[in-house]
């Protein structure tokens, strides 16, 4: 989305030809790993490790079409990284190709120096990054030093950094467990202020998910005229969707109890159910939403998601949202976004239209971003918490992160890469790279076409 794999450069296509998958591997401890390659969908490796009584935790909606490698090299994530964490949580080894050929396995306790990368963890440039590092839930911005200084696992470096260090052509994953029973509470939300206590409250129950619907994406679904749903929509600011899941229904029914009295605490009780039909139809509203925008370029209008992958500190939620409203109000008529998201994890996707028709798009896109990384910036966020910086994120990566944390990055792309081949203008960006300069507004397939070599 933030053009990671699009650029005047060799392109390298995995998705055919890295297919292997092996059963699950027991780690002794109730647990286990999966070994795939990195051409395999998230869909796929979930249906292994669920043959075995397994459950790999961090899947994206778009799990069908999502490769295991495009998730590590973003390090992305799905609804339930609300509880489990993003991919990279879950990746105990990766297999690489060095940019000078040179195949490796990456994976714990490795050291990165007797691969010839002069890099350790414990070195003191990433103290004083850690001491700056932002107080977020979950990011894809930038690399993980901190995720590598915590665990001394290299793969960490490697998670979510868009192939600008590695070629990643396979993952070993961590699984859980098969969860047998799942629960779903659609909380109606009065206020968008209420939103860092109803997400701290739903981590201290142990919610599995709390997502977001913002209130244009309720009106373009129309569910103020749903018969079976408009009850929990009509007046409410946006509606959340809070999941459990459990061992027993008994656990997931105590949950669900907590949640509802947490509603009725704030105003107004919402609806409860352990249905797999009814949560089914209540996920589809989190389905729907790509569709929906896209569907409106049949009126001149496209969504282009310049900036649609923010997160803030979560307590940064209204004050964030409140900047959003504004910023678009000001850009008046012709301007204007859909949220959705993982609000409990302060991620939010914005997703605005633009009409290309108009002549000064670009420049009010411009004016748009600009305000929007200022005011991510002063909240104490980055600008990617699960789909990267790519070409689009990353000539604002100083101004998100400062300039020890900027140096830093440096340091590792010089260190992985120092002819700079891998990836170019990815994360780190290109001098005077222009992050709108390759922005085409145009209609948008869905379900995404599948990848096809030739």
């Amino acid at each position: 989305m933030p053009a990671g794999n699009l650029g005047p450069a060799v392109i390298l296509a995995l998705a055919e030809t890295f297919r292997s998958i092996a059963p699950p591997e027991s780690d002794g401890a109730g647990g286990a790993t999966l070994r795939v390659g990195a051409g395999v969908t998230m869909a796929e490796a979930e249906a292994m490790a669920h043959q075995h009584g397994f459950h790999l935790p961090p899947l994206p909606s778009s799990a069908p079409w999502a490769t295991v490698g495009g998730m590590v090299a973003n390090n992305g994530a799905g609804a339930a990284s609300f509880r489990y964490g993003a991919i990279a949580s879950w990746v105990e080894e990766i297999e690489a190709v060095l940019a000078d050929g040179t195949p490796v396995v990456l994976g714990p306790n490795q050291s990165l120096p007797s691969l010839g990368i002069p890099l350790a963890p414990t070195d003191g440039v990433w103290e004083a990054m850690a001491r700056l590092w932002p107080q977020v839930r979950k990011n894809s911005s930038g690399y993980g030093v901190d995720r590598w200084r915590a665990t001394g696992n290299p793969a960490q470096l490697i998670a979510g950094s868009e192939g600008t260090l590695v070629v990643v052509t396979g993952v070993t994953l961590r699984l859980i467990p098969k969860l047998s029973d799942r629960g779903l509470y659609l909380l109606p939300l009065p206020d968008l202020a209420l939103l860092p206590e109803i997400a701290a409250e739903a981590v201290r129950i142990g919610a599995e998910t709390c997502e977001m619907f913002g209130r244009r994406l309720l009106d373009i679904a129309r569910l103020d005229e749903d018969p079976e749903l408009r009850h929990w929509s009509e007046d409410a600011s946006a509606l959340l969707l809070i999941g459990h899941s459990g061992g027993s229904l008994q656990d997931v029914g105590a949950a669900l109890e907590e949640t509802d009295r947490l509603a009725r605490r704030i105003g107004r009780a919402g609806l409860s159910t352990t249905d797999p039909e009814t949560m089914a139809s209540l996920w589809s509203l989190r389905h729907r939403a790509s569709p929906l925008i896209a569907a409106r370029a049949s009126e001149g209008f496209y969504s282009t998601q310049f900036m649609e992958d923010a997160v803030v500190p979560v307590p940064a939620l209204p004050a964030y949202l409140e900047a959003l409203e504004r910023i678009f109000r000001d850009e008046g008529e012709g301007m204007d976004a859909v949220i959705f998201g993982h609000a409990g994890d302060g991620n939010l996707h914005v997703n605005p239209w633009i009409q290309p028709s108009n002549a000064g798009w670009k420049d009010r896109v411009r004016r748009v971003l600009d305000a929007v990384v200022q005011t991510v910036a002063s909240l104490g966020g980055t600008l990617a918490g699960e789909h990267g910086d790519g070409r689009l994120r990353a000539p604002y990566l100083e101004t998100i992160w400062g300039a020890p944390a900027y140096e830093g990055f440096q340091k590792i792309k010089q260190a992985f890469d120092p002819r700079g081949i891998l990836n170019p203008g990815t994360i780190l960006p290109l001098s005077d790279q222009d992050p709108l300069a390759d922005l085409v507004p145009g209609p948008r397939k869905w379900p995404p076409p599948k990848p096809s070599v030739s």
